[in-house]
């Protein structure tokens, strides 16, 4: 853990040490005209008054956003160096929103970066990446085409939240919801209807699957634990569990360990890991759970779980300080939260000891999920159940741009007194500074900055996630709940675990709901999350006085 954070710690500062550290030669400086040029320390400044630029002073939300989002990708971007070019062409009068879906990293007009991506909704944005508490029905689904003609969609629920409204309606995954509200399901209010409406009559197949029944519902603020279900099964007398885990959130950590205590208790010695729906999420979580999944040993020793690779910048910097890239196993775990939290876990008691796990992925599965089976697999024996996960094989940072620019303004304003020639040069090229976090107000970014790698330096889930060992279709409709014995996937599983014991099939037998229906033509997979594919470093990395414009 001391690795990790000193990583971290150099990271935030890195940017001021560049600056101030490298020589004009250095590749970090080469055709980078900084806005602030350094100026020799004097008594009193001269008087530039006569040189002052003309400056277009905006206060129009776009510049701004445009501005932090620039130097962001300028500084920061894990393919900076390949959308040079790209950053060399950035005009201010452009959408910044736009221009940062545009020039995302591309290879032969296909997107490689299909993450990166800056909102004006930050609020909402990081709210959904925390897992905290919203105003929510309680449940996901699968989009299908109701038919041929493809002109309106019907949502297949895949799973439902414990003790939410959809679950107190009697939804189940499986259940098929046509219309809300009187209206028919579209492509351009799907939205709107399934998520966002606060109360809503909701038109589902009946049991018999001939016809349709109305239930209501009023959407509720509350916490979606991704801890969805834990369950154990007896294979025979090895004790197999089962876990269905749905985002790596930071307040689900005590709740894995929780988990993992309760598995060790009942003597678990493999697990089924359901991964199918998780878009990822903290390293910091994924760092925990491996140490609750992977070999006692390996965590005790503290051994090589991943290490970063970042751009060519950051790495050149990296190798003249020494710095380690590698993170650890661990069992210790003090961090805080974007909002100050302070959390503190340990992971020592409650290693579960399995000799194996069996991963259960599909498309939504990105990132985080993957991570951690890449950082595991050098050490223990993983078998990969589902279909070809996400491909998500790097990192982000979320960074407001009111933060970005309040670390400026704190910034100059310490300059102010170490330097008071370059701040009067820098007030003079920015005037009212001070005010741009306002004028950003609630903008952020999520930029990738880096790649993961096993100990060994191999990601096999590049470039397009992992193939799985065993295929099997994910298929929601399906009329059973996950945990459910006979659920495809886990079915499979379990078979390949020595479970004998199965729920019979026949007649669809204990279930209340429809036979498998195939409804229409799947359209795509929809996420609460705005961040499909998320791996997030928690800290931010702003310290810097080295500004730059754009044209």
């Amino acid at each position: 853990m001391k690795n990790f954070w000193k990583i971290i710690c150099f990271v935030m500062i890195l940017p001021s040490l560049l600056c101030v550290s490298c020589s004009d030669d250095d590749e970090y400086n080469r055709n980078k005209t900084p806005i602030i040029n350094p100026t020799p320390e004097e008594d009193e400044p001269k008087d530039t008054t006569s040189q002052t630029p003309t400056v277009s002073y905006y206060t129009d939300p776009n510049y701004y956003a445009g501005f932090f989002a620039f130097n962001v990708m300028s500084v920061y971007y894990l393919w900076k160096d390949e959308i040079a070019s790209s950053l060399s062409n950035w005009k201010m009068n452009e959408d910044p929103i736009k221009k940062v879906d545009a020039i995302r990293y591309k290879q032969n007009g296909t997107y490689v970066d299909k993450w990166t991506q800056l909102t004006n909704d930050y609020e909402s944005f990081i709210g959904g990446v925390d897992g905290v508490p919203t105003t929510t029905y309680g449940y996901d689904f699968q989009l299908y085409y109701k038919d041929n003609t493809r002109t309106t969609l019907v949502a297949v629920i895949t799973f439902v939240y414990p003790d939410s409204p959809a679950s107190k309606a009697g939804l189940h995954r499986g259940d098929a919801i046509f219309t809300v509200n009187g209206k028919d399901i579209t492509v351009n209010n799907y939205a709107d209807l399934l998520f966002y409406s606060s109360t809503g009559e909701f038109a589902i197949l009946n049991d018999k699957g001939d016809g349709l029944e109305t239930i209501t519902m009023s959407a509720v603020n509350m916490y979606e634990n991704p801890v969805l279900m834990t369950k154990v099964f007896d294979c025979d007398g090895k004790k197999v569990g089962y876990l269905a885990y749905l985002s790596f959130t930071l307040d689900s950590c005590e709740d894995l360990i929780k988990a993992a205590k309760l598995f060790k208790e009942q003597g678990v010695t493999e697990l089924i890991l359901d991964l199918r729906y998780n878009g990822g999420g903290y390293v910091i979580t994924e760092q925990l759970l491996a140490s609750l999944l992977g070999p006692k040993e390996v965590v005790m020793n503290k051994e090589v779980f991943e290490t970063e690779i970042w751009n060519k910048d950051y790495m050149d910097y990296y190798k003249k300080q020494g710095v380690d890239l590698n993170t650890y196993f661990e069992t210790e775990y003090n961090f805080e939260d974007h909002n100050g939290k302070k959390h503190t876990y340990s992971t020592k008691d409650a290693n579960i000891g399995l000799t194996k796990i069996y991963a259960l992925l599909a498309s939504g599965s990105a990132s985080a999920s993957e991570a951690v089976l890449v950082g595991l697999k050098p050490y223990m024996d993983i078998e990969i159940i589902g279909q070809q996960s996400h491909g998500k094989y790097c990192t982000g940072w979320i960074m407001s741009a009111t933060d970005w620019f309040q670390d400026i303004v704190d910034n100059y304003a310490q300059l102010s007194k170490e330097q008071p020639s370059k701040y009067k040069s820098f007030v003079e090229t920015f005037p009212e500074y001070e005010k741009w976090e306002t004028y950003a107000k609630n903008w952020g970014i999520y930029v990738m900055i880096s790649r993961y790698a096993d100990k060994n330096g191999n990601n096999p889930c590049m470039p397009n996630g992992f193939t799985p060992d065993i295929e099997v279709e994910d298929n929601p409709q399906e009329p059973y709940d996950l945990g459910d014995d006979r659920e495809a996937l886990l079915r499979k599983a379990l078979t390949k675990a020595g479970y004998t014991n199965f729920t019979p099939i026949e007649d669809n037998k204990g279930t209340s709901r429809a036979a498998i229906r195939n409804i229409g033509v799947p359209f795509k997979s929809v996420s609460r999350n705005p961040l499909d594919g998320k791996r997030i470093l928690l800290q931010r990395p702003h310290k810097t006085y080295d500004l730059k414009q754009p044209k």
